[in-house]
């Protein structure tokens, strides 16, 4: 069953009640680290260094993407770079692998913990595509994010809750852009996706971001491609649509991380916009902590089980 309203996106209700309650249970467990996050635009205000394809330039890279998520400035954390085989090095692209080279996998690189700290994974062969290598940066980030936070994950979530992390601390637009990379091949130009996410569920992940965080929906599509900015534009104009989900997001989230809230119906335009002239007037619906009945119990297990498998699915 879709409820009205999600006929804009091709997302399931499950892969949406997984996305919101990920976001909200980060805001209602860590409160101000995810309050009022920057919007990280990959441009040079964000990241003025001089980029060469070397060892120090991408550990540059990551020390500022670090630096805009909520992490301690002194913990240690060191750059691994993954070769073809599967081989793990401290420092070097290699000679010629830091190239374009086509995707093979749909995802690379995360992080892992080590005796010190953590570390950042790169693959070499995405070291020369700036997209891919700020995706894999960015998902390295949000997955240190949840180790200094102590989450247990799953190891078969672990990259789609790393992308939603790294989305909820500012760097949704880096993912969304790796969400769909053109890259030439011998047939031609070949769509690849560098994120465990697909393309609509960052597209959602970062409208949801936007409206809660009131930043400006301008700001994002600036620095989005065609495809990525229809993705962008379906999702808010889904978001736009359930003011009552986002007011919970930003001010009650802790009603929101078992995944089990209701949808409201579409609105037309004029209403739409009527809506938000009155988004500062508290909302006529709340959503209230109570006691569930045990036939509440049985669904809200089930509904637990179903979002814990849409993850997986992401």
């Amino acid at each position: 069953m879709r409820y009205p309203g999600l006929m804009e996106l091709s997302l399931s209700e499950d892969q949406i009640r997984g996305i919101v309650a990920h976001l909200a249970h980060l805001r209602a467990a860590y409160g101000e680290a995810f309050a009022d996050p920057e919007l990280v635009e990959p441009n040079g205000d964000y990241f003025p260094d001089e980029f060469k394809l070397d060892p120090e330039s991408v550990e540059r890279l990551l020390r500022r993407m670090l630096g805009y998520a909520p992490l301690s400035e002194d913990l240690e954390i060191g750059l691994g770079f993954i070769e073809p085989g599967g081989e793990v090095k401290g420092g070097g692209c290699g000679s010629g692998a830091c190239g374009t080279g086509g995707l093979k996998e749909i995802a690379r690189g995360g992080a892992i913990e080590t005796e010190d700290g953590y570390a950042a994974l790169v693959h070499v062969q995405d070291v020369g595509d700036p997209t891919i290598l700020t995706t894999a940066l960015a998902r390295a980030t949000g997955r240190i994010v949840m180790f200094e936070a102590d989450e247990d994950v799953d190891p078969r979530d672990e990259g789609a809750l790393s992308e939603l992390t790294a989305l909820a601390a500012g760097l949704g637009l880096l993912l969304l852009n790796g969400a769909c990379v053109y890259k030439k091949g011998c047939g031609g130009m070949k769509r690849h996706q560098a994120t465990f996410l697909d393309l609509e569920e960052i597209a959602l992940g970062l409208a949801l971001f936007v409206r809660v965080t009131e930043k400006k929906p301008g700001v994002v599509r600036r620095h989005l491609e065609i495809t990525q900015k229809e993705a962008f534009d379906a999702a808010l104009d889904w978001v736009d649509g359930q003011p009552s989900l986002v007011a919970a997001l930003a001010d009650r989230p802790e009603t929101l991380e078992d995944g089990v809230f209701s949808f409201e119906a579409k609105k037309g335009l004029l209403s739409r916009l009527f809506a938000r002239k009155s988004d500062d007037e508290p909302s006529a619906v709340h959503v209230q902590p109570r006691e569930r009945s045990e036939e509440e119990r049985r669904r809200l297990a089930e509904a637990k089980a179903l979002v814990e498998e849409a993850l997986s699915e992401g």
